[in-house]
């Protein structure tokens, strides 16, 4: 730059090699032209570099910079004019590419040859590994990724893996064992030189014989075959045996554990890999394979308290001490293991495919009981999930706490998580919001109120209470005054109605976190998912006119009537509630 800003005789040296004054430019000039190359207008380029990516300015500027040919006066004159006339004309394609928006959809197209280009010509992936399920169009290839992952399916040994797994299917119960026919040596001889064979194919070998193709076809159900019988001495291993009956030099039979192992998937690798010699990213895909197939378990429907039922729609009343959805697919005693019984029991059909399952919407804590929806239909199932995304669902609690609440009030704070605590909460003060700090809503109505003179109930702080003991009066280690509550969360954070209504003053009872604790009352906490209702469904589907309602459950009730407090039912709660004089628009959620 400096030695261009001298200048010299010519007055050339103030400018690029391309003519243009460096010091003219708000941006950085484009590629250094050749000799041959004479100043061209830049307009065009300097809106297609404010409108567009730099790589379509590159070329651009290479269409209309090309060199003219020829060195007299008259051939470059004849340039210039060809490279001023390619400019405008460029100027006004980007012009109208830019009017129309045009250039996204070129951009989409390219995209679209792209994809296209790299999609298999001629049929498809035709074989595919049976370990990781890798396709490829041909079969000599297959067998030269097969020597990589798998090479104990496609040898004539039982070697390695192979013969590991068979040892550990002869030490599982015969009640699960699975009965694999006796594998002949000859036809594994043959299996594994017609795979030798097909490795010594060149590539570009042109199609093969139907006698070769029946024979690449056999030995390839053949090592299929071997693959099952991995996978079912490795399922066992990492899911079903006993903690205390893996010993690995041992030929006794394997212990069965009857409650499943709640293992991390490293760990059941671990567990895998002392008795099958098998790399950890083979096992890995092995068992997520094994785990997305396995059916969920069914549990007895006795149980399973139905409150509304319809084509589309299945609500249950959860009760308390259930989990909403079983921690690995092995174990039971969830709602959505209850919810699979009864409707395969309706049905008729003890083991039905995964997509006949009802899909749970939402979930509750496991000590908390109420409303918990369903659907059986995929479609209304995704639609439902992206409103409570949305918050469009309106969800509506009962708890009982104590203290003496005002008949209705709002509780607006940010909360975070407790950094020396695992799952615990905590509300953060205004003006001290951080990163990590999630705004929260909860509106309550004030329902009910045990009646005046009620003799103390002995009750006591929890573990990370944050409220005032004088001021709820547990100093003492009593309570005289309570209520109940009905909690309508804006928001939908971890432990926002027990935080909120704790920091407002009003613990709920029995809550072990924030709440206070009364062996006389409730051995849980006492909040109860009562009504929810949703809104923005899709065409032709309907929900009852009410909305989903849950009654109290029988722990709560006997709470209620133990502090002299009438046990209304769930309608006339929700018209007390819908009468609260909030302000236009804060009780929708």
């Amino acid at each position: 730059r400096e030695s261009w800003a001298q200048g010299d005789r010519g007055g050339r040296r103030d400018r690029g090699r391309a003519g243009i004054r460096l010091d003219s430019l708000p941006y950085k000039p484009p590629r250094p032209l050749g000799r041959h190359c004479q100043p061209v207008p830049l307009w065009p380029l300097r809106m297609l570099r404010a409108a567009r990516p730099l790589r379509s300015l590159r070329s651009l500027s290479r269409w209309i910079e090309r060199p003219a040919a020829g060195q007299n006066t008259a051939e470059k004159r004849r340039g210039k004019a060809v490279r001023v006339r390619r400019s405008r004309a460029a100027g006004r394609a980007m012009a109208a590419m830019v009017e129309e928006d045009s250039w996204d959809n070129g951009r989409e197209k390219k995209r679209t040859r792209l994809k296209k280009s790299k999609e298999p010509k001629g049929g498809g992936m035709e074989w595919a590994c049976p370990a990781c399920a890798q396709g490829v169009r041909y079969p000599e290839r297959l067998a030269r990724h097969m020597v990589r992952c798998c090479p104990e399916l496609c040898a004539a040994s039982t070697d390695g893996p192979l013969g590991q797994a068979r040892a550990v299917a002869g030490r599982i119960p015969k009640e699960l064992r699975t009965r694999a026919a006796p594998e002949d040596p000859g036809e594994a001889e043959r299996h594994g030189l017609c795979w030798r064979d097909l490795r010594a194919r060149p590539n570009k070998a042109g199609p093969m014989t139907p006698d070769e193709e029946r024979r690449a076809r056999e030995a390839l159900a053949f090592a299929a075959a071997r693959e099952d019988e991995i996978r079912s001495a490795a399922s066992f291993l990492a899911f079903h045996l006993s903690s205390d009956g893996a010993d690995v030099d041992s030929e006794s039979e394997f212990k069965v554990q009857q409650t499943p192992v709640t293992l991390s998937l490293p760990r059941r690798i671990e567990r895998v890999r002392e008795h099958l010699s098998l790399g950890t990213d083979r096992l890995t895909k092995m068992l997520k394979l094994y785990i997305r197939s396995e059916p969920l378990v069914a549990d007895d429907a006795g149980d399973f308290d139905l409150v509304y039922e319809d084509d589309v729609w299945l609500c249950a009343n959860k009760p308390p001490f259930v989990r909403t959805a079983p921690r690995h697919r092995f174990e039971g005693n969830s709602m959505v293991n209850r919810a699979i019984g009864y409707v395969r029991g309706k049905s008729g059909a003890q083991d039905g495919p995964p997509q006949e399952n009802p899909r749970v919407l939402h979930r509750l804590d496991m000590d908390t009981s109420g409303v918990l929806l369903y659907s059986k239909d995929r479609d209304v199932a995704a639609h439902v999930q992206g409103l409570f995304r949305e918050r469009k669902v309106s969800k509506k609690y009962l708890c009982i706490c104590c203290g003496d609440p005002p008949p209705h009030f709002v509780v607006d704070t940010a909360l975070e998580r407790m950094e020396d605590h695992e799952v615990a909460m905590r509300v953060v003060p205004s003006g001290r919001e951080t990163s990590q700090s999630k705004p929260s809503k909860t509106l309550f109505v004030t329902v009910a109120r045990s009646p005046k003179g009620l003799s103390p109930v002995g009750a006591r702080p929890s573990e990370l209470h944050p409220y005032d003991l004088a001021k709820v009066g547990l100093d003492r280690g009593a309570c005289a005054s309570f209520c109940l509550i009905c909690a309508i969360p804006l928001t939908g954070r971890t432990h926002q109605i027990r935080l909120h209504v704790a920091s407002a003053g009003f613990p709920i009872v029995g809550d072990p976190l924030y709440g206070a604790l009364s062996d006389e009352l409730m051995p849980r906490q006492a909040l109860h998912a009562f009504k929810l209702t949703l809104g923005g469904l899709p065409e032709g589907v309907s929900q009852p006119g009410t909305g989903f309602l849950a009654p109290l459950p029988r722990d709560m009730a006997s709470c209620l009537g133990r502090l002299g407090m009438e046990c209304k039912s769930v309608e006339e709660i929700d018209s007390i509630v819908r009468a609260a004089p909030f302000q236009e628009g804060e009780g929708k959620s």
